[in-house]
């Protein structure tokens, strides 16, 4: 008997693309953390943090507590063209990952953006990413 087993469904609203950007998490404390990117998308951005880091973002920690009320702003520069253009986005966390004792990957959703920098993000994303494409996790197609 063959059973026709459903596939799983790809989730994402656009492709994502690799990069080691840095960008700055601004914590509704007014703290502000720097991070780097591991990939990013128009709708969101995955980020690699330590230990530290994650404490700081929440102190009661990312795996054992509710993390879908953590709201914070991220900043970046991005080069568009020849220049540096600054984006800003608020934020909330989607999913946590713990890859070792020292170290979080953090699926981070955009919500909103401000200044009308989703235009900044969609023209960073077009001119300098065509290649870096992860489609359903494989890299480059």
């Amino acid at each position: 008997m063959i059973l026709d087993i459903p596939r799983k469904v790809e989730r994402r609203e656009s492709p994502r693309y690799v990069v080691d950007l840095s960008v700055d998490i601004i914590l509704e404390s007014g703290n502000i953390l720097t991070v780097s990117t591991r990939n990013i998308s128009n709708n969101g951005v995955q980020i690699a943090c330590d230990t530290g880091i994650a404490n700081e973002i929440e102190p009661r920690g990312l795996q054992s507590h509710n993390i879908s009320h953590l709201r914070f702003k991220i900043t970046a520069d991005l080069k568009v063209d020849d220049t540096v253009q600054k984006f800003y986005a608020n934020c909330r966390i989607m999913a946590v990952h713990r890859v070792s004792q020292e170290e979080y990957l953090l699926s981070i959703k955009f919500l909103d953006f401000e200044n009308g920098t989703q235009n900044v993000l969609n023209n960073y994303l077009e001119q300098s990413m065509p290649v870096n494409v992860i489609h359903k996790g494989v890299v480059g197609e």
